[in-house]
């Protein structure tokens, strides 16, 4: 039985946001937070609380005017899923430890370097190494995988 992991939902839902301004930016047209909204059923308000994080780490930039949006601001095989989510909360792939106040020291430091270390840094070198572009081919593979499969010919 797969059991979920816990991954706040600013992180989940900023992951399918910088998905879908990737996917839908193409030719350097903006994606309006309204836009993604509908798309990815996120409430704009929401949303509007998500971007700035990405913004602020230079993942997206902002358009205003009548034809505003946003856009990704490097080519998406440079941003790692990690910058993504760093972006959006720095603590899920910080180091992880137990507190070594306890009186079995030997202990805390075994598990934290035998467990809690390696997890870390398997964690963060596994997101380095997917690129949003990576994401967005494999997303873009099941579309048209979903879109062949209902596809009727007469």
């Amino acid at each position: 039985m797969k059991v979920p992991m816990k991954v706040p939902m600013k992180v989940q839902l900023g992951i399918m946001a910088m998905i879908d301004i990737a996917t839908n930016s193409q030719g350097g047209r903006v994606v309006t937070t309204t836009s993604i909204s509908k798309r990815q059923n996120i409430s704009p308000k929401y949303l509007e609380q998500i971007l700035p994080a990405l913004r602020l780490a230079m993942l997206i930039r902002s358009q205003k005017g009548s034809n505003g949006g946003y856009i990704i601001t490097k080519p998406c095989n440079q941003i790692t899923l990690k910058d993504i989510i760093n972006a959006l909360d720095p603590n899920i792939l910080s180091d992880v430890y137990f507190d070594t106040n306890n009186k079995n020291s030997t202990m805390i430091d075994t598990i934290n370097d035998d467990l809690w270390n390696n997890m870390t840094s398997y964690l963060q070198d596994y997101t380095e190494k997917i690129t949003l572009k990576d994401i967005c081919d494999d997303y873009r593979q099941r579309l048209d995988n979903q879109e062949a499969q209902f596809m009727y010919y007469i």
